[in-house]
């Protein structure tokens, strides 16, 4: 009987990029992110950890927070998704709670959301 061991997050953006690098933007990593979609959010993931990546990890955000799916099911299950995946627009900002899209936030604290948050992978660790 083998133990299930959760994954760790991680706040570290050098890891963040080379998850993210190592992902084609022409090929879904995972069930529930297909296509056009998949190629605005890899792009959208690049610009932001460019833009805010350093801040994010002052700030205290993890790889989990904002960029994790759900082991099994991919974007399929939402719940289990961090701030960035899939990614609706451009950040406009960040602080310690929320990610912005503009029009749409994303809080890293929300009511209603369990906590500690439900915990999937990585996006780049998704096996299926």
């Amino acid at each position: 009987m083998s133990a299930h061991l959760a994954p760790v997050p991680t706040s570290d953006l050098y890891t963040w990029r080379s998850g993210i690098e190592s992902l084609s933007p022409l090929k879904p990593p995972c069930p529930g992110l297909y296509g056009e979609q998949w190629q605005k959010t890899h792009a959208g993931i690049l610009d932001f950890l460019e833009r805010f990546g350093a801040q994010a990890v002052e700030l205290g955000w993890t790889d989990l927070d904002l960029l994790s799916v759900h082991a099994q099911h991919g974007t399929i299950r939402g719940d289990y998704c961090g701030a960035l995946v899939p990614m609706p627009r451009p950040v406009e900002f960040i602080d310690a709670d929320r990610v912005s899209f503009g029009l749409l936030t994303y809080y890293r604290t929300q009511v209603g959301n369990p906590h500690p948050r439900l915990r999937g992978v990585s996006i780049w660790a998704y096996k299926g």
